[in-house]
């Protein structure tokens, strides 16, 4: 067992909510056990400000500050931020600061198709399910490679999504140790951007989730949202990021960066940048409607308040 200390504000369903990894868990409200994959058999149990861990390896409870996004808490990074938007950030920050990005990379396969699975779909309804469905049926996520897909159909779905795992899953599996191995960003994106399927939001939610690069985030329609709510952060938005530029260049050498959303956003929330799109989605999600209009932290900026 080892205890460590939280901020009693500390919401597990609130910060698993967003994650990539919460298929491989069970989240209640002061207890979270890892079911699959690496360190299966954690438990986390709070209590007010204190944090329990048990597992049977000292090496899984050391895991445990990873998939409680430990390693990532803003008030480290919050400095970086451009100065235009420090007041917006803090604000923020002083609402979240228990709030890391939760994640666990040693299981990258389930966490690439988990990314790869939520394209156009809900993620806590259909994409959750399909991979606890794969989990519960055969063990890891990567077996299905050996299954047939009539099987696959019957089991897990007939969705495109699901189909389309198969083919990129195959191509990951024979690329995955040199992925895992480059520290180099514009290689690796080079790498996985040439997988058909693969585009610049799973790249930058890989980047992300299991490389644990907080200067990447996907530009998706939960965090453009967000950014056209507010007077001081509306003009990031313009250009989405084109996947052949991508592929092509770093953003610093770029010839449409100043006119691409992503660079952009880079720019201006730094290393906080994963952060800051996971607090959106959470904020869209939970926070953003009438009825919770007036005790928005954010409400005197926003251009679409209610009140």
């Amino acid at each position: 067992m080892k205890i460590i200390n939280i901020s009693i504000d500390l919401d597990f369903e609130l910060l698993f909510y967003p994650s990539f990894a919460l298929p491989l868990l069970d989240v209640h409200r002061d207890k979270v056990r890892k079911r699959w994959g690496n360190c299966a058999g954690l438990v986390i149990e709070k209590n007010n400000d204190k944090i329990k861990l048990y597992h049977s390896r000292t090496e899984c409870l050391e895991y445990a500050e990873e998939i409680l996004g430990l390693w990532s808490l803003p008030k480290r990074i919050a400095s970086n931020v451009s100065r235009r938007y420090r007041d917006f950030v803090e604000r923020l920050v002083e609402k979240y600061e228990w709030f890391g990005i939760a994640t666990s990379s040693q299981d990258d396969v389930e966490i690439f198709s988990s990314i790869l699975l939520s394209k156009n779909t809900n993620f806590h309804t259909n994409v959750v399910r399909w991979i606890r469905n794969m989990l519960e049926r055969y063990g890891y996520v990567s077996a299905l490679l050996n299954i047939d897909m009539r099987e696959i159909s019957e089991y897990i779905g007939k969705s495109y999504q699901i189909y389309e795992l198969m083919y990129v899953l195959r191509i990951y599996m024979k690329l995955r140790d040199n992925i895992l191995s480059l520290n180099d960003a514009y290689l690796l994106k080079k790498l996985l951007l040439g997988i058909k399927g693969v585009g610049l939001k799973v790249f930058n939610a890989y980047m992300l989730f299991v490389k644990k690069n907080t200067f990447y985030a996907p530009i998706d329609r939960n965090l453009v949202n967000f950014l056209k709510r507010f007077e001081l952060t509306s003009n990031i938005v313009v250009e989405i990021p084109r996947k052949d530029l991508c592929k092509k260049y770093i953003c610093n050498s770029c010839v449409l960066k100043y006119t691409c959303s992503y660079y952009r956003f880079q720019e201006a929330f730094k290393e906080l940048s994963g952060w800051i799109q996971t607090i959106a989605y959470v904020y869209n999600k939970t926070r953003c409607s009438k009825a919770l209009c007036s005790t928005c932290i954010l409400k005197d900026l926003c251009r679409e308040r209610k009140i």
